[in-house]
């Protein structure tokens, strides 16, 4: 009896030990990562005295709950030989002196969704001489202790910094002067009710170039509306509406461009709201050309 009862112990044991191994050997914790959704660039912005660029940028994090970690920008030239640019007065700077912005975050969720992350560097503080440059972003998430969480992204875009006889090859680069924004209320457009949207304005050097006439709304609080429809929703979800362009003259003039925006597109619920319609001329890819007017308007639902 005693031989059969130590064989009985010895076999749990022996089950408990395997269990344990089991465990052991398949559990890992999730690894912090993130996946890119999308980046965009709303340039001349004014923030208090400063002049620069207001980076969007759209990510998941997984893994991530309560974690603290930064959303990071690093800004180099676009010949890899070149490297960073290197701050000057360390207020926009990495620990290896680059130039950098960076937004603090600590997901709430796993995974957290982030549909538009904002951050805002000066022009002056890309601490460049004046010239003509093709710079890179490089986006990243980083741990708040240092080191690389995730890679993101590549941005390239075009820096002219004035002061030198660039200035004069600047003023042959595309431009946009606007007059003026108007709106019909209460119009029917293919059997819906909306908002049609007027714009008039001159196309400077941008013959042949594929480009839109872009609204995106918001709230006046600057709360982003959402989109609810694809033909009606931005690359960052914002609630927009565009018109295709394609200039066949250097100099155009667009004495009436129109745009519908119909009213069910617009879901705020019921009540009274004060809004903004942000109208700009946008590249294909989706940089800006020109910030044309933050226009207010009112509606009821």
């Amino acid at each position: 009896m005693k031989k059969i009862i130590c064989l009985i112990l010895f076999a749990f044991m022996a089950a408990g030990s395997r269990g344990a191994g089991f465990l052991e050997t398949n559990y890992r914790p999730v690894e912090p990562s993130a996946t890119f959704d999308s980046i965009w660039v709303d340039y001349d912005v004014k923030e208090g005295e400063a002049r620069g660029m207001k980076i969007h940028v759209a990510f998941s994090a997984y893994g991530m709950k309560d974690m603290d970690a930064y959303l990071a920008i690093y800004f180099k030239y676009n010949d890899d030989l070149a490297g960073f640019l290197k701050d000057k007065n360390k207020k926009f700077q990495s620990s290896e002196g680059d130039v950098a912005v960076y937004r603090s975050i600590k997901p709430s969720y796993d995974p957290a969704v982030y549909k538009n992350l904002t951050l805002f560097i000066p022009y002056n503080e890309l601490d460049l001489e004046p010239g003509i440059y093709d710079l890179t972003m490089d986006v990243k998430l980083i741990y708040q202790k240092g080191g690389v969480l995730q890679w993101l992204t590549y941005y390239d875009f075009e820096y002219i910094k004035p002061g030198s006889p660039a200035d004069v090859e600047s003023t042959a680069k595309a431009d946009v002067t606007f007059d003026k924004l108007w709106i019909d209320y209460d119009v029917t457009e293919n059997g819906k009710s909306g908002m049609r949207v007027h714009v008039k304005f001159t196309a400077h050097n941008l013959k042949d170039v594929d480009c839109y006439v872009a609204l995106y709304f918001e709230k006046k609080t600057g709360e982003k509306i959402d989109g609810v429809s694809p033909e009606y929703r931005s690359k960052g979800g914002q609630l927009a509406v565009y018109k295709s362009l394609k200039p066949a003259y250097k100099e155009a003039v667009y004495n009436d461009i129109k745009l519908f925006m119909p009213y069910s597109e617009i879901k705020l619920g019921k009540g009274r709201y004060d809004l903004i319609m942000d109208a700009n001329i946008i590249l294909k890819n989706g940089d800006m050309i020109k910030h044309l007017e933050d226009h207010a308007f009112w509606i009821e639902q």
